[in-house]
């Protein structure tokens, strides 16, 4: 049996790779990694006005493809998260809805000031 071995110490690259890749508008590159470790949840900071639209279509087109239904959970919280952060309550019912969330859906309605 194969030994896994311990990568955390690499986690610093993370850290720094991420941002370099948002800030060169290789967005898909940043997905791409962060989704390989496991840590998308570190895209939503890295999300503004510029690149926020890139970041969660490249999230919401690759879900589907997602090799099991956590994985996809995990790719449309993360567009979520990422609309809600900037505000974009309509793109975020759509997430919502999506994942058929009451909770969500109600989180989305209820912070609308529209």
């Amino acid at each position: 049996m194969k030994e896994e071995k311990d990568t955390s110490f690499l986690d610093f690259l993370i850290d720094v790779v991420a941002p370099h890749c948002m800030k060169n508008y290789e967005e898909p590159e940043a997905v791409d990694l962060l989704a390989e470790v496991e840590q998308l949840d570190k895209l939503i900071p890295l999300c503004n006005e510029n690149n926020f639209r890139r970041v969660c279509l490249y999230l919401t087109s690759n879900a589907p493809y997602a090799a099991d239904q956590e994985d996809m959970t995990r790719f449309y919280m993360t567009a979520f998260n990422c609309f809600m952060k900037l505000e974009k309550y309509p793109d975020a019912l759509l997430i919502a809805q999506k994942l058929q969330n009451q909770e969500l859906i109600n989180q989305t309605m209820n912070s609308c000031q529209d």
